[in-house]
């Protein structure tokens, strides 16, 4: 790694070698650490791209100066390199074989003591570290985390150049329209009583670019939604947004996969493809999540036939009014203790269940509160059907096919959490593809889009909107990477007949339909071709590749868990002065 020589410096603190030994060289940096062995003052001067040591020895004329430098120091040292003495030399450092004898040391700035040591280890509060953002992303691993994300955004960039996609902005000031959160919303200074949104997708821009003719677009686009914030999620994110037109669900999956491909191979992690793909309603079957972590192979199995004439009340109940019963495995799980098993039926109450039914395998035998309303021909089936061995544990649910598949699914989740079963793969891409295009809404029971109101239904489901619109499914699809969902698309209604005809399942009026989304359906009227597209969650990809537990690790100045900036603490009061310009009024 090189640098372009500066007036301030020859090289950056992580580029000399032995190769370097006789050079008179000059430095700039952080003073990292500092120790006098001796009589004679090492310091660890660091930079962005490493970490040189500087040996200050007493007769120099700087000594006195070294002696009372203090941590996070800016300093240019000028000096000569040479070999470290024998057994002083690390070989599992990259400057580890030599060291700069100082001849002049400039303090250029000096720094006041330390909100927290600059340690991975320091154990600093994370409103802390986001106070001092400045000071945080100085730690090796934050700095490592956004050196990545540029470079791999170059990769992305280079890969959808290469395949004719043309980077194209959308604007940040829009419209306010349904897509699933809350807008955010900027009062027009020169529209009073008018407000812009800022983008929670460039979603229908995209495709009226598609509409324009552009054919191939991309960017890594800036999305804005006012919702619940957590570890994976900031009111502010990036994703990388393309679209395509004259294609297909293949035709974009292909582009996506070798993208993936590209991004994986820079970091040196071969992936290999097509990935798998699954229906949506198998995937809930088996895995009870839209978006199932494949790295571990727990499946849910339906075992409703095994208990089809079964003299549990529970079971009988259950698939006598429609329900069915299914179960999980937990390799190993016999380890866990009564108060274990509390804790898991409560969190499958919690995701919608009545209640669980749990046995141990131990000593060759099942044991279970509810072991005396089962036979041993279907205890002898469900253990053949789960493959079920010494130590293990079964979990069951009965209940209506949704409410048995969240629960299970989320208690999937648990077992992985807890039990750290072996991992068949280290990166498990999977599609999952076709969900509903329409479910009822909670609040006002009307038909709402699953995804957004732009995707298609499949070709062959047509005419089940006019019999049947809640089993229609749709050209939709999610990329899950790791448990993640890590991007979502879809191929696209082109015609204006087909997409007024899914507005209007929803409620929406010609009138409504023209005011909210009239920009897309107009120009649906002049030749729109056939088009689809997806959004890849930029951050939550850099933070799987970067192992981080939050997105907020990858982001340079991310926002707390209630949308705050503790650096420049916003979001912040206006003045009156600014309030009367916008045409605004606080209440309390």
């Amino acid at each position: 790694m090189s640098i372009t020589t500066t007036t301030f410096r020859t090289h950056n603190c992580g580029e000399l070698t032995a190769n370097n030994i006789g050079q008179t060289v000059t430095l700039c940096g952080w003073m990292d650490v500092k120790r006098n062995h001796g009589g004679v003052i090492f310091v660890n001067l660091r930079d962005l791209y490493g970490v040189t040591q500087v040996v200050v020895k007493p007769e120099n004329p700087v000594f006195k100066s070294a002696e009372d430098l203090k941590s996070e120091y800016v300093l240019k040292v000028t000096g000569k390199v040479s070999a470290r003495p024998g057994a002083n030399a690390n070989k599992g450092m990259p400057t580890g074989e030599i060291e700069v004898e100082a001849g002049s040391l400039d303090v250029l700035n000096v720094s006041q003591p330390l909100p927290f040591e600059l340690s991975e280890h320091a154990g600093v509060n994370e409103d802390t570290r986001l106070t001092y953002r400045f000071l945080d992303l100085r730690m090796p691993r934050m700095a490592k985390n956004l050196v990545l994300r540029s470079r791999l955004s170059q990769v992305v960039r280079n890969y959808l150049y290469a395949l004719d996609f043309n980077e194209i902005e959308t604007p940040m000031l829009t419209r306010s329209t349904p897509e699933g959160a809350r807008d955010f919303v900027v009062p027009s200074r020169n529209n009073p009583g008018r407000f812009y949104a800022l983008p929670q997708s460039p979603q229908q821009f995209k495709q009226v670019l598609m509409m324009s003719g552009m054919d191939r677009y991309f960017q890594l686009a800036r999305n804005f939604r006012d919702e619940e914030l957590r570890s994976d999620r900031q009111p502010e994110h990036t994703q990388i947004d393309l679209e395509m037109s004259f294609v297909d669900e293949q035709d974009i999956a292909h582009v996506v996969e070798g993208m993936m491909q590209a991004v994986f191979a820079h970091i040196s992690e071969e992936i290999s493809g097509p990935f798998p793909e699954m229906e949506f309603s198998d995937v809930m079957l088996k895995y009870g999540s839209d978006k199932p972590d494949l790295r571990y192979g727990l499946e849910i199995k339906d075992c409703s036939d095994i208990f089809k004439t079964s003299a549990f009340k529970v079971f009988s109940e259950t698939l006598a009014g429609g329900g069915v019963i299914r179960a999980i495995k937990g390799e190993k799980g016999a380890s866990f203790s009564r108060g274990d098993m509390d804790k898991l039926t409560d969190l499958a109450k919690k995701h919608g269940a009545k209640g669980l039914v749990w046995l141990r395998f131990k000593d060759g035998k099942f044991e279970s509160p509810t072991l005396k309303f089962m036979t041993e021909v279907e205890l002898a089936a469900l253990k053949a059907m789960l493959s079920v061995g010494e130590g293990d544990a079964v979990f069951m649910a009965a209940d209506k096919p949704a409410a048995a598949a969240s629960c299970l699914g989320a208690l999937r989740n648990e077992l992985i959490s807890r039990l750290k079963p072996a991992q068949i793969k280290k990166w498990a891409f999977l599609w999952v593809r076709h969900f509903p295009l329409l479910e009822k809404d909670a609040e006002s029971g009307n038909w709402t889009f699953t995804h957004n109101p732009f995707t298609a239904p499949m070709p062959e489901e047509l005419h089940k909107l006019d019999t049947d619109p809640g089993n229609v499914r749709s050209c939709q699809y999610d990329l899950v990477l790791n448990g993640v969902e890590l991007g979502s698309g879809s191929v696209r209604n082109h015609t204006r007949a087909l997409q007024e005809k899914i507005f209007a399942l929803m409620g929406y009026d010609k009138e409504q339909v023209q005011r909210r989304f009239g920009m897309i359906v107009n120009a649906m009227d002049y030749g729109a071709p056939p088009h689809g597209g997806i959004g890849i969650g930029y951050d939550r990809l850099i933070g799987i590749i970067c192992g981080t537990d939050s997105i907020r690790d990858v982001i340079a100045f991310p926002k707390t868990t209630s949308g705050a900036c503790l650096m420049s603490e916003a979001p912040s009061t206006l003045d009156e002065r600014q309030l009367k310009e916008l045409h605004l009024k606080i209440e309390a």
